[in-house]
């Protein structure tokens, strides 16, 4: 398989053992960091929503000042 590094072209099969137990952590560790920016993102889209809510569902400001009285 060919693979690019450090913008060189190599061949996977050309690599040392220890070579290529680093490519295959290398390209997990790029797919974990995709699958974490992904929840991130979902994370954010999620958090916005909560908050909106939450805003909504606070007592308004004329309401906190009769319950004052």
């Amino acid at each position: 398989m060919k693979f690019k590094f450090d913008d060189k072209e190599y061949d996977s099969d050309t690599l040392s053992d220890k070579a290529k137990v680093c490519l295959a952590r290398l390209e997990n560790i790029s797919v974990k960091e995709n699958q974490l920016s992904a929840e991130f993102a979902d994370l954010q889209v999620l958090k916005q929503h909560y908050n909106n809510v939450l805003k909504q569902e606070l007592p308004k400001e004329e309401e906190k000042q009769t319950s004052k009285k």
